[in-house]
């Protein structure tokens, strides 16, 4: 399964959409044409194998025009088989990081960078079986809900970074580039994977700078979809600004996840 989207195309103002393909689930608000809102710069690309055994999904959030998250989408597509084949590999979270390292520090696609105006966050989540990795760049954001993490008030994977991305503002043209990169064991049970663009925490009220009101909403509802519409609905209400798109899904872990030895 393949999916796309560019919300230079399809922007959303004043409209929150929902859809649902396979087992993942995405939710967009372009912002609120009353509050100022007239563009969406952000950008999904989502790949899953037909056994839906794993799912890679990259999120994007550019600012000062759409064409760089849309550099990325091409990228993307362009290298879909080599990453298909890196995705399906037994060695795979070991070989992602190399692999998109190569594509960004590539010099015709810095090229490429330095010609578009504008620049994007990025954020790549890759989840096989009980296991999760992700790339980050800049402030885009990636939660993990489980009951065993809620307890000690975990639910992030990544922390917002202000000033990193890929573009013309580009953090691959650093002697040293700056990016996160991370890899968790999910619990035992359902796990909750969440992607999220900063529009989401753009409301007057901020109810969703708290993580533990995005575990509610998510977990307690009787379906993701359910989960999406609060959340996309509480952004339309609050007439919110800026552009908030969000992918998440589902997992059943049935192996038991490491416990202290004590």
């Amino acid at each position: 399964m393949q999916y796309e989207w560019l919300g230079s195309h399809q922007p959303y103002l004043d409209e929150a959409n929902i859809e649902t393909i396979g087992n993942i689930h995405i939710g967009a608000f372009g912002g609120s044409t009353s509050s100022g809102a007239n563009n969406n710069e952000d950008a999904l690309f989502v790949l899953q194998d037909e056994g839906e055994s794993w799912t890679f999904s990259a999120l994007l959030d550019a600012h000062n025009s759409s064409q760089s998250a849309e550099l990325i989408i091409e990228l993307l597509k362009t290298n879909k088989n080599d990453l298909i084949n890196v995705c399906s590999s037994d060695s795979a979270f070991l070989e992602l990081e190399p692999f998109f390292l190569k594509l960004f520090t590539d010099s015709d696609f810095k090229k490429k960078c330095k010609n578009v105006t504008g620049e994007t966050s990025c954020l790549f989540c890759f989840q096989r079986g009980e296991f999760l990795w992700w790339f980050s760049i800049g402030d885009c954001m990636a939660f993990l809900f489980h009951p065993d993490l809620v307890k000690f008030k975990q639910y992030g994977l990544n922390q917002r970074q202000f000033f990193e991305w890929i573009g013309q503002v580009n953090t691959f043209d650093l002697s040293v580039p700056c990016y996160t990169v991370g890899r968790r064991q999910l619990r035992k049970g359902t796990n909750y994977i969440l992607l999220l663009t900063d529009g989401v925490m753009d409301t007057t009220d901020e109810l969703f700078t708290d993580p533990h009101n995005l575990y509610d909403t998510i977990v307690q509802a009787d379906h993701l979809q359910k989960g999406l519409r609060t959340i996309l609905d509480q952004l339309k209400n609050q007439g919110a600004r800026d552009s908030a798109t969000i992918v998440c899904w589902e997992f059943f872990n049935d192996k038991q996840g490491q416990q202290p030895s004590d």
